[in-house]
């Protein structure tokens, strides 16, 4: 029996069972529970492009083997653009995948034809869709244009001690890179790459930290460090100038064991990935827990080892789940939520 023939009648067996079979509508997940009104909703999870651009891979293309992508290894950071672009680093694969909506298949960037990350953490872009992604092993931070290719590097001359987190100032001005075996953020001008400022020394008082890893920026300036193995996010302004923080080490609501990926929604509320908990917590402005969701697992809605986070335009929450490879969706269900649901 030819492979052909093989391929076609599974094909025809596939055609069968998804014609002849509805698939059966999983229960909606929603945080908090009832009776209360729900502020969270898981919506799905992907994988790598299989996944992700499932309405436009037909059965055929898989069966045949024309969609080469697979899934991830260890997806490790996530950034979610204006645009609606949302950029993965995978640490265990040395590669950074871009997928856009519009497109039917992710891009990967590489520099000379190949990737040049070993270690690829970090991800934000400006506002000119340029992307910038660190890279723990090589101690830079690698720039490329809107379309994917190659255009510079930062850290070239040993700056960096581990960069991780990275984020760009509303203006477009600058880049912050969180150096984490250096206890600091580092402010860098985004056309010369000229270090602007630094804010923070190893240490447990204000505006000093212990292992920080990620990094988010609001609408007005303030910047929102995690400081991992102290507990806590920092808050400062553009001038470095040290606001407040929240969080301490603990297990109770409100409290971090290991507090890795950040990122704020439409509304200003404060999301906090932590790794040991398995979950995200959500924080007013001034840093008052407001709840949390997700938990320890493989199922639906549930992460093990979680560390990129991100939020895009439309409110929906992106969670790496690095255990279990894959990238979890949920929504905030406020008021773009509702704006869009009334529109159906």
């Amino acid at each position: 029996m030819s492979k052909i023939f093989l391929k076609v009648f599974s094909f025809m067996i596939l055609a069968i069972l998804f014609t002849g079979c509805a698939p059966k509508k999983l229960p909606e997940m929603v945080w908090p529970l009832p009776p209360d009104q729900p502020k969270i909703k898981f919506d799905k999870s992907f994988n790598g492009a299989k996944s992700f651009y499932s309405a436009s891979i037909s059965i055929v293309d898989i069966l045949i083997g024309e969609e080469t992508l697979a899934s991830f290894s260890k997806p490790n950071g996530i950034h979610a653009d204006r645009e609606g672009r949302i950029i993965v680093t995978d640490t265990g694969f040395g590669i950074v995948m871009v997928f856009d909506p519009k497109a039917k298949a992710p891009v990967m960037l590489e520099a000379g034809g190949r990737s040049p990350f070993a270690k690829p953490v970090g991800i934000t872009t400006d506002a000119q869709g340029n992307i910038y992604i660190s890279d723990t092993a090589s101690d830079r931070v690698y720039v490329f244009d809107r379309g994917g290719s190659f255009v510079k590097g930062f850290g070239l001359k040993g700056e960096f001690k581990q960069p991780a987190g990275l984020a760009t100032d509303p203006s477009g001005k600058r880049l912050y890179v969180v150096d984490t075996h250096k206890h600091q953020v580092v402010g860098l001008d985004l056309d010369s790459g000229n270090v602007i400022m630094t804010i923070g020394k190893r240490g447990r008082e204000e505006g000093e930290f212990n292992y920080p890893s990620h990094i988010t920026v609001d609408p007005r300036g303030n910047i929102y460090v995690v400081d991992t193995m102290n507990g806590r996010v920092q808050v400062f302004d553009q001038s470095g100038r040290f606001i407040r923080s929240f969080g301490k080490l603990g297990d109770g609501p409100g409290m971090f064991a290991r507090p890795k990926g950040i990122a704020l929604d439409s509304e200003g509320h404060v999301y906090v990935v932590d790794s040991a908990f398995n979950n995200v917590q959500i924080f007013d402005a001034e840093g008052q827990i407001l709840l949390g969701f997700g938990g320890f697992g493989e199922g639906r809605g549930q992460q093990i080892l979680p560390a990129g986070l991100a939020i895009d335009p439309d409110d929906k929450i992106y969670v790496v789940d690095q255990w279990n490879a894959r990238v979890n969706v949920y929504e905030y269900m406020g008021e773009k939520y509702k704006e869009r649901k009334g529109k159906k």
